[in-house]
């Protein structure tokens, strides 16, 4: 029974080990087949490598191939972008000095057509007080420019005394010789008011000048800039410069302000079509007049306010008649704007 006994108790051990090493490989097995359901990592790496590379292959493909545009480069489009060149110079308060505020802003104006074409009360000039909260005198003759057309004064071309220079020369000397023969014989109403203003003028009561002309100067053909002299009368950059260094010195409290032209067109002598913002009609186009008076504001230190850009462009035909002359919408949009910029 021992013997049987102990043989029974010696097999005990054996068939737990049995069992064990079964168990063991059983769980072998399973992490064998474990591992072989799960993918290595160099195989995940070629995986992932290769759908980069035909992820690259095919936009590359579609950025030489390109893509159907809107684009088409016959068209024709009014649309484009600009940026108005307003530059505004406020006066020093040192130049105040001296002198007596009336409570009164009182502005002189200076120009051409723009202003004398109609002095009512629906006129440029009316509209701008209105719109600037200011008096304004009007001293704008008919025809005239900014530069002169000769060195000196010629009596063949009388209009050279009613340019930008001889104008303020006259009222800042107070010497009206000249004019009182020329304004005569220009046989304009509205001249002859111009001139009865410029005589009424008190400076001490001025608080800015105003100086607004239209395309007088590009239509003649006039020298915008001598690089020898930046006073030259016959140029528009010298005649701005000499007719601003005047005031400032003799009325150092008076604010400027030059007004750029409006755009506009007009038919030349051989009944042609000019378009002021492509034509050159020796001189440049009026762009590059308009870049020069924003150098002679920049220079000289006082305000521009851009009509050209900012109040009548080349999409606003609707405000001009004859091309250039401002009717009576572009009289109101004109001085909207000088009221806005004017009152900052």
């Amino acid at each position: 029974m021992k013997e049987n006994n102990s043989t029974a108790e010696n097999s005990r051990p054996n068939q737990h080990s049995n069992h064990t090493h079964s168990h063991t490989k059983s769980r072998k097995r399973r992490r064998r087949s474990s591992s072989s359901g799960r993918p290595s990592g160099h195989v995940i790496f070629v995986i992932v490598f290769s759908i980069i590379l035909v992820v690259t292959i095919v936009r590359l493909f579609l950025w030489n191939r390109g893509r159907q545009s809107d684009y088409d480069p016959n068209e024709t489009t009014t649309e484009f972008d600009v940026e108005v060149m307003d530059y505004l110079q406020p006066l020093d308060p040192e130049m105040l000095e001296g002198h007596e505020d009336d409570g009164v802003t009182t502005v002189l104006a200076l120009g051409n057509d723009l202003l004398s074409d109609d002095r009512s009360d629906t006129g440029l000039a009316a509209l701008m007080e209105k719109s600037a909260n200011a008096t304004i005198l009007n001293a704008a003759f008919p025809g005239s420019s900014i530069s002169m057309k000769h060195q000196e004064f010629d009596n063949s071309y009388p209009l050279d005394g009613v340019s930008l220079y001889w104008v303020a020369a006259a009222l800042l000397n107070q010497n009206f010789d000249l004019m009182d023969v020329i304004v005569p014989q220009m046989n304009s109403e509205a001249a002859a008011q111009a001139l009865e203003t410029l005589k009424s003028v008190d400076l001490s009561k001025v608080d800015d000048l105003v100086i607004l002309y239209d395309l007088q100067d590009y239509r003649d053909d006039r020298t915008v800039y001598d690089e020898a002299n930046d006073k030259n009368l016959t140029t528009v950059y010298g005649a701005l410069t000499a007719t601003i260094k005047l005031f400032q010195e003799q009325c150092p409290h008076i604010r400027i302000y030059l007004l750029s032209q409006p755009y506009g067109t007009f038919t030349d002598a051989n009944g042609k079509t000019i378009d002021i913002d492509r034509d050159d009609l020796g001189n440049g186009t009026m762009v590059d007049y308009l870049n020069w008076e924003v150098e002679a504001c920049r220079k000289n230190g006082v305000s521009f306010i851009d009509n050209y850009y900012g109040a009548i462009t080349m999409e606003d035909t609707d405000c001009l008649t004859d091309g250039y002359h401002l009717n009576q919408k572009g009289r109101e949009k004109i001085a909207e704007r000088f009221g806005k910029v004017f009152k900052q």
